[in-house]
């Protein structure tokens, strides 16, 4: 089932863009003078930083937590070459959830909205497990 690396390539390309985002507003915050670059060295005053600024951070943070469940899961469906559209389909929902996860956090960041669509991809993320365990499980 290679086809699902192409929603893992986009769940990087997410984690990639927000970086970049957040390292081009953090060089700027330096170039005009808003954030010390010192602040920088041991991450302090962050809450008087540029409201992106932190935005970008906690996203770009975000992208480093449970995803990793994600990437973990989708190399044991490569090595054990478990076979499902199933788990395809929800890995490309799984990966949508995580770009508007991260749109709602940079643009507007109403903790209701972000939780929600959090708490949804969770909930696809545990489903794809549950599913690709009872598939190894019935192997045995």
């Amino acid at each position: 089932m290679v086809a699902i690396i192409i929603p893992v390539f986009l769940q990087i390309l997410l984690t990639f863009g927000i970086l970049f985002a957040l390292g081009f507003l953090r060089y700027q915050s330096v170039s005009k003078r808003t954030v010390h670059h010192k602040d920088y060295v041991l991450m302090t005053g962050q809450d008087q930083w540029p409201v992106m600024i932190q935005r970008l951070g906690r996203a770009f943070h975000n992208q480093l937590e449970v995803p990793i469940l994600f990437y973990v899961l989708v190399m044991l469906v490569l090595v054990t070459e478990v076979q499902s559209q199933l788990l395809l389909n929800l890995a490309w929902v799984y990966v949508g959830l995580r770009y508007l996860h991260a749109l709602v956090h940079i643009l507007y960041n109403k903790v209701i909205h972000r939780f929600g669509v959090f708490i949804t991809s969770c909930l696809v993320l545990l489903v794809m497990w549950v599913y690709f365990v009872k598939e190894i499980v019935e192997r045995l």
